[in-house]
């Protein structure tokens, strides 16, 4: 089956359950946020189906948003927690295994040396 009508099919059969049951299930790995809440039943569907996050706009820590193409907030740092835990559980994903694996650990003197980023030898807060 073609890759695009797969995912046409998918997005359908979202949408079918959504309008059929009236909301999604936490089965379908949705998480109700205030977010969550204001989106159509096409929408949600469709964003089960991808299984990526639409595009969405970078925010700072008081939430606004970070548009460097139109000089808005250009010098702030971003907020994961304002980007991401809009739509995501970010304390139930900052507090899993790998996120906090590695943290409070000393950096050996070799990883410190080849990679000066490193806060870390583990995991911590993601990828090095």
């Amino acid at each position: 089956m073609n890759r695009s009508i797969f995912h046409i099919f998918l997005a359908l059969i979202g949408f079918l359950t959504v309008l059929i049951t009236g909301y999604p299930s936490r089965a379908q790995g949705f998480h109700f946020t205030a977010e969550v809440a204001k989106r159509t039943p096409a929408e949600n569907a469709i964003r089960k189906a991808f299984s990526v996050c639409p595009p969405f706009f970078l925010r700072d820590e008081s939430g606004d948003v970070i548009d460097p193409v139109h000089g808005m907030n250009a010098d702030e740092p971003y907020s994961p927690k304002k980007t991401c835990g809009a739509c995501h559980d970010y304390k139930r994903i900052t507090s899993a295994f790998h996120f906090q694996q590695g943290r409070g650990e000393k950096v050996p003197k070799w990883q410190r040396e080849r990679y000066p980023w490193v806060s870390s030898p583990g995991q911590y807060g993601g990828r090095w």
